[in-house]
């Protein structure tokens, strides 16, 4: 089959045949449709993180995926050949024709998204849930914080917080505030301009933080005690949560089929929509991590060098068609 991979810590990717996958009787083989470009992979690639985000070299990237099943392993109930299904593990391996999964951290593809749409979703908004909920406990009538709000991650939490009735306050840029309020912010701070401290006028029950920084420092002024401070990007302050009397955490994304289920729900009633912003073949990788790398600057060598002006960073999953 088809794979992208990469040889060695910040080496280039390479497109060639690798054997296809042989499942064990728990498992299920998918026909990849598409895959997205995640700064994980980007990441983990690089070997900067490599003492907690280690990979086996050669490694295949790509965390999330959509496709067809096109075999069942003998112990595997539920599933049938010729499934469409999305989905996403904590392994890479999506950028290749096929892929060895376990049932439990698939779930059927929304049918009313193609499968580039679908490819986009189970990552960043697994991430989203998990932060909200799982680790913020966000529930109705409670006000949350999001930082970040106009990224992939952002977008959904963003939405996810206000289906479920919480009032939703966002750090963007001006740019984005149309953006924002149509999928459900209630207020929008412009970071160049604001100082969110200074203008929230209430505390807030919640922030999820995917900015980190000085930006998380800041976020313990704002937060009720009691409150709940997530962050998706560094290690919290022990000292700051016991100074302000809050609970503070880092999350990593713990893929799961039946939360994935629940969000494709939502996704077919309406409720919440992905965001795609840019779709590559396969063989041009190398061009959609450059695309991704601008946002993230650093990491495996691809981030513009030099000084000048910034590159406007569009919104949205980048996709890799597969199939």
């Amino acid at each position: 089959m088809k794979s992208v991979r990469l040889l060695e810590y910040g080496g280039q990717l390479v497109f060639n045949d690798v054997p296809t996958p042989t499942i064990a009787r728990d498992e299920i083989l998918v026909k990849i449709k598409s895959t997205a470009v995640n700064h994980l992979d980007l990441v983990k690639a690089a070997g900067t993180a490599r003492q907690i985000l280690p990979i086996d070299l050669p490694w295949i990237p790509g965390h999330e995926f959509s496709g067809l099943v096109e075999q069942i392993g003998g112990d595997v109930a539920g599933y049938a050949p010729g499934d469409a299904v999305f989905g996403a593990n904590g392994v890479g391996g999506a950028y290749a024709e096929y892929l060895a999964v376990k049932p439990a951290v698939i779930a059927r593809k929304p049918s009313n998204l193609s499968f580039e749409e679908a490819a986009s979703v189970p990552v960043a908004s697994q991430t989203a849930w998990q932060g909200i909920f799982t680790h913020g406990h966000v529930e109705k009538g409670q006000t949350i914080l999001i930082h970040g709000g106009a990224g992939a991650v952002g977008a959904y939490a963003v939405q996810l917080a206000s289906h479920a009735g919480a009032t939703v306050i966002v750090t963007a840029s001006s740019d984005d505030e149309a953006y924002l309020n149509s999928i459900g912010a209630t207020q929008v701070i412009n970071y160049r301009e604001a100082q969110f401290e200074k203008v929230l006028r209430e505390k807030v029950d919640v922030v999820f933080d995917l900015i980190g920084g000085d930006t998380q420092k800041r976020s313990f002024l704002v937060l009720k005690e009691g409150g709940h401070l997530v962050s998706a990007t560094q290690p919290v302050s022990h000292e700051e949560t016991a100074m302000h009397g809050v609970s503070g955490v880092m999350m990593r994304l713990a893929p799961s089929g039946d939360m994935l289920g629940r969000i494709a729900k939502l996704l077919e009633e309406g409720m919440i929509r992905p965001d795609v912003a840019t779709v590559y073949a396969l063989k041009d990788v190398t061009q959609a991590w450059k695309d991704i790398a601008l946002n993230l600057p650093g990491v495996h060598g691809l981030s513009p060098s030099g000084p000048g002006p910034a590159r406007g960073k569009s919104r949205g999953k980048i996709v890799l068609r597969v199939a």
